[in-house]
């Protein structure tokens, strides 16, 4: 039942953290084994949701580094270059692709907060606690996501080309008014 309920939103949550295609199934099938060894380790200072969210937050990131070893490794071992993995016939529209190749661009900070508050719809504070920083800090890296999403896809740079440009990097607690419109108070 546990896994029935959370499996799906764990998974979109792993594509939007780029795990790739071939490896999202046995990433999800990882992260649940994980939280069912560590179900007794819950205290419940958080949401169950919350809790099963970060495991799979971590799982993507040794994953996403697993990968990247990998592919130096045969790159330099092989010296060619890994091939693309085929296409996921659930991502061939061409809108996903677009909005997947944008998240690609953006830090793993900034997708993490971006995915969990406009996908997967959690509020603030939860999101706080799945990716272990203050809630401001999660408005403030909300806020340079959008505004990096906005600019790469006015700007068509999605290739990986855009490297110079370091702004949307920060994680700033921006206590501008854009935070409190967000949150619903006045400016």
């Amino acid at each position: 039942m546990l896994y029935d309920r959370h499996a799906p939103q764990v998974y979109r949550f792993l594509s939007a953290l780029g795990v790739v295609a071939d490896d999202r199934e046995d990433a999800l099938q990882e992260v649940f084994v994980a939280v069912f060894r560590s179900l007794a380790s819950f205290r419940g200072e958080a949401q169950l949701s919350t809790w099963i969210y970060r495991i799979a937050s971590r799982h993507a990131g040794r994953l996403g580094r697993r990968r990247r070893v990998r592919d130096v490794l045969s790159t330099l071992l092989l010296r060619e270059p890994p091939p693309p993995p085929p296409p996921d016939p659930a991502e061939r529209a061409a809108e996903i692709h677009f909005v997947d190749r944008l998240l690609g661009r953006l830090s793993p900070k900034k997708r993490a907060v971006l995915v969990l508050f406009e996908i997967e719809g959690l509020p603030v504070d939860e999101i706080a606690r799945i990716v272990d920083c203050p809630e401001n800090t999660v408005w403030s890296r909300l806020h340079h996501a959008r505004s990096e999403m906005v600019r790469l896809a006015k700007r068509g740079q999605t290739s990986g080309s855009d490297k110079g440009d370091k702004r949307g990097d920060r994680d700033s607690n921006d206590k501008g008014d854009w935070g409190r419109r967000e949150r619903g108070g006045e400016a």
